[in-house]
Formats: C-alpha cells, sequence, structure tokens
C-alpha cells in the first residue's frame, strides 16, 4: 500500500509540475506577441511621411470681382387672353368649340338665338318694300303735278303737297334702312368670332343658357406668343432694361432661348416692392402657366479668386482653409492658407484671404493631405472646372 501511495504522489506531483510550467510559457508567449508586434511597428519605415504625394493643383488668378446670378421666378402668360361674350341678351342655341379647341381668326364659336330679331328683319324689310312703292308713286305724282302747275292748271298749294308727300316718304325709307341697319348689327353681335387665332381655355355655358350681356362664355388664349412675367427688385429691372446679361430657365430647369426683354412697367407693388418684367418667349417653348425662372447677373466689385468647391475644407471659427503649395528644401510641400467665401455658384466658389496672385493650391483631395506634406502636381486644373 505505501508502494502504491508512493508512486501515485510522485505522479501527481509531476503532473502539478507540468501544468505550472504550461501556465509559465503561455504567460511567456502572451506577453512577447505584443511586444514583437511593438517592436515591428516601431522598426517599420516612415516612407509614407516622405513620399511625395501626387496631386492635382490651379493656378491662383486674381480678379477684380464677380458676377453673381439672381434668380427670380414668375409664370408664363399667353401674349393675349380674351374672354368672350355676347354683347347683348339672349338664349344660347350654338356653341361650336369645346376646352383645348384650336380656332383660327374669324372662325364663329357660339350663337344666339335671333329668332325675334330676324322676325323683326322681317317686319322692317315689309314695311321698307311698302314706303318703296309709295316714294315711287310720289315721286311719279310730283312729276304730273309739277308739269301740271307749269301749263297753269294746277295751283302752288297742290304742288307743295306733292313735294312735302315725297320729301316724308323718302325720310320714312331712310329710317327704315337705318333701323335694319341696327338690326344686323344686334344679329351679327348674337354670334362670338374668334378676335385672333389660338385655343380655347376656358368654356363657362352650354347651349339653352340664358347668357347676359358681357357674361364670358368662352375664353381664348393665344398660342403664337407667350410671355414670361417676373417680378424683379427695382435695381434689376432697370438693370436689364439698360442691359444687363439675363437668361430664362422653365420649370424643369431647362433655358428658354432667344428670349427678349419686352418692357418694364415702371410701377413699384405695394408688397412686394417689385417692378414688373415681362420677356417674349419663342413659340411652343412653355406652356401657359408654367414657372419661369429669370437668371441675371450682378456684378459683385471686390478682390479674389476663383477655385473648385472642392479645394476648401472647413477650419475653426467659421473660416475655411485651402492647401498652398510652396517650395521645402527637400522639394515642394503643402501648408493651409484661410480664405473667406465670398459667393458660390455650385461647383466654384470666389473667395479672398491670404492667396495672392500665381499661388499654387491643391484643385483637390485635401482629406488626404497635412500640412508640410511633400507633393507632386501631376495636373494643373481650371479654377472653373
Amino acid at each position: 500500500m505505501r508502494k502504491l501511495l508512493s508512486r501515485n504522489g510522485s505522479s501527481v506531483l509531476q503532473n502539478s509540475r507540468f501544468l505550472k510550467l504550461a501556465g509559465l510559457i503561455a504567460i511567456i508567449a502572451s506577453i512577447s506577441v505584443p511586444l514583437t508586434v511593438r517592436l515591428t511597428a516601431q522598426s517599420s519605415p516612415l516612407s509614407t511621411t516622405t513620399k511625395e504625394l501626387p496631386v492635382r493643383t490651379v493656378n491662383i488668378q486674381m480678379e477684380n470681382g464677380y458676377f453673381a446670378k439672381r434668380t427670380f421666378t414668375g409664370r408664363a402668360v399667353a401674349g393675349r387672353v380674351s374672354p368672350l361674350a355676347f354683347e347683348l341678351n339672349g338664349t344660347l342655341k350654338h356653341v361650336y368649340v369645346d376646352l383645348g379647341s384650336s380656332v383660327q381668326k374669324g372662325d364663329t364659336l357660339a350663337e344666339l338665338d335671333t329668332a325675334v330679331l330676324d322676325a323683326r328683319r322681317g317686319e322692317l324689310l315689309a314695311e321698307k318694300d311698302e314706303v318703296t312703292a309709295n316714294l315711287e308713286l310720289a315721286n311719279r305724282t310730283l312729276k304730273r303735278v309739277s308739269d301740271t302747275f307749269k301749263q297753269g292748271h294746277a295751283s302752288a298749294q297742290r304742288l307743295d303737297e306733292a313735294e312735302a308727300n315725297a320729301i316724308s316718304l323718302k325720310a320714312r325709307l331712310a329710317r327704315l334702312n337705318a333701323s335694319l341697319n341696327s338690326l344686323d348689327v344686334d344679329i351679327n353681335r348674337a354670334t362670338i368670332k374668334a378676335p385672333f387665332s389660338g385655343t380655347i381655355t376656358a368654356r363657362m355655358l352650354d347651349e339653352g343658357t340664358i347668357a347676359n350681356a358681357g357674361l364670358a362664355v368662352l375664353e381664348l388664349s393665344e398660342d403664337s406668343r407667350m410671355e414670361a412675367r417676373i417680378g424683379m427688385p427695382p435695381e434689376f429691372a432697370q438693370a436689364i432694361k439698360n442691359g444687363a446679361k439675363f437668361s430664362l430657365r422653365n420649370g424643369d430647369r431647362k433655358a428658354i432661348r432667344n428670349a427678349t426683354m419686352r418692357s418694364v412697367v415702371p410701377v413699384i407693388t405695394g408688397t412686394t416692392r417689385t417692378m414688373m418684367v415681362s420677356f417674349d418667349l419663342p413659340s411652343d417653348s412653355t406652356s401657359r402657366g408654367e414657372l419661369i425662372n429669370a437668371v441675371v447677373d450682378d456684378w459683385q466689385e471686390t478682390s479674389g479668386a476663383w477655385l473648385p468647391l472642392r479645394a476648401l475644407s472647413a477650419d475653426v471659427r467659421g473660416l475655411w482653409r485651402v492647401y498652398k503649395v510652396f517650395d521645402g528644401p527637400d522639394g515642394p510641400k503643402v501648408r493651409f492658407e484661410n480664405v473667406q467665401i465670398q459667393y458660390s455658384d455650385g461647383n466654384s466658389v470666389f473667395v479672398s484671404g491670404t492667396i495672392k496672385e500665381g499661388d499654387i493650391v491643391i484643385a483637390d483631395g485635401i482629406d488626404k493631405l497635412a500640412p508640410g506634406q511633400r507633393v507632386q502636381s501631376v495636373e494643373t486644373v481650371s479654377p472653373r472646372g
């Protein structure tokens, strides 16, 4: 039994020593790996900090100012829009057009029922025929009486009566002709004709309606000429009138070419404090009611330079910075310069600051740069893209 215990105890002791040795080896390994990593990292060469970084640059060109684009919005309107109405009361008999109908100048668009007017015209024509016949008889009677008077067989009183009857019938005939002409005018006024070529854009009444004089029945819009009417502050309206450059864009922001200024209304509205400026638009360039944007070039006199927007990065205290290339003892390097943005037109900015004519500025990729970084210019780009 003692030998067995002794043998077992020795085995346990050996196992315990083995476990301690294995644990010690694991601890040493866990310590040595980070040390190896750190030593390896420290021993790696700093080639990335000394290698020249290829960059694109832009040459600074100082200018005395810039054109700021100011945008004003208005609407496209037809050159002429006419609400069409009858000039007298009556029952609407026919409407020959509908919404969207294209019409030509002089086309008949609508008619009133003219039965009463036609009946009255018939009466006047019959009366005119009667008066015409009586006048012919009076003229023949006057001729006979005049001949008889010359022969001494008729009195002067009879001659005067014959002359008066003929004159009265002539006057009555003239009055009837005037009444017929007036009635014909009323009959014509019972018809609406297109005053110009265009498109029917509204229909207010249908057949059978009692149409009052002056009540709009149809609306006609001219197609051949469109206008844009845009409110602008007085200084910009006057600038355009004096020849300032401008461009027009439709609701899809597409340029409208060959647009010309038509007029400037010299009245300032009380609410918006603007003047109305109208522009002639090419035919088929837009639709009535569409939004039209006028972009006006506004000259701002100040010293600065244009740069690509990607050349700027935010700095502290609300400033902006650019990276300028300078000649160092071991080659071109960069340092940052603070600038102030004066104007931006999308991809380019006009800046002022400590930059000057002839400076070389990094155009993009500035997130890879740090002050003192060695660089090599591989391409010179335009400041306006």
